[in-house]
């Protein structure tokens, strides 16, 4: 009876601790990037696709990575991005470039995007590199490069996601205005 008795007690026992443990944690939030009306995107006869798209590996995570000094990141465990940044930043570019088209029959030009910064500082800004590669079907391969700073309106991690939507939008006519220029 005594045994039996012990081991009750331990198990309500590890089973409080683990409901504490559970209790204390944060919860987890998740953030997505958005596409954003841009001014001077794609004409009508100016079909644009996203092809590969590729993001520094430091990013390359769930968890959203804060650039705390010149050689220190940090990773925040409990906000995360919904999507791959991958898969995100082409959902997103692809929406922007969309937007006003009504092309059909077009020519379809490919863009690939290298994006090689993809930096978030929490209430302060964002820093996006990027270089992409127009691929039409004429053959003329094109390419074209961008660094841009975005300031971050607020102090949460909602307004971070938000400074690198705009960011995005900013990326997505600058390729525009890359397609619609003449060779």
């Amino acid at each position: 009876m005594k045994l039996h008795l012990h081991r009750t007690t331990i198990a309500v026992c590890a089973a409080s601790l683990l409901l504490v443990a559970c209790a204390s944690t944060p919860a987890t939030q998740f953030y997505t990037l958005e596409p954003l009306a841009t001014s001077g995107t794609a004409a009508a006869t100016i079909a644009l696709r996203i092809g590969h798209v590729t993001v520094p590996e430091l990013v390359d995570r769930p968890q959203m990575v804060l650039r705390s000094g010149a050689n220190q990141v940090n990773l925040v465990e409990q906000r995360r991005w919904a999507e791959s940044l991958r898969s995100a930043i082409a959902r997103v570019v692809a929406a922007n470039l969309a937007e006003p088209k009504s092309a059909t029959g077009a020519a379809t030009t490919t863009v690939d995007i290298e994006v090689s910064r993809f930096d978030s500082q929490l209430g302060v800004a964002i820093d996006l590199a990027a270089n992409w590669r127009l691929r039409p079907a004429s053959g003329i391969v094109r390419s074209g490069s961008m660094n841009w700073h975005e300031p971050v309106s607020g102090n949460d991690y909602a307004d971070l996601a938000a400074a690198h939507s705009r960011a995005l939008a900013e990326l997505s006519r600058q390729i525009t205005a890359s397609a619609e220029a003449r060779p």
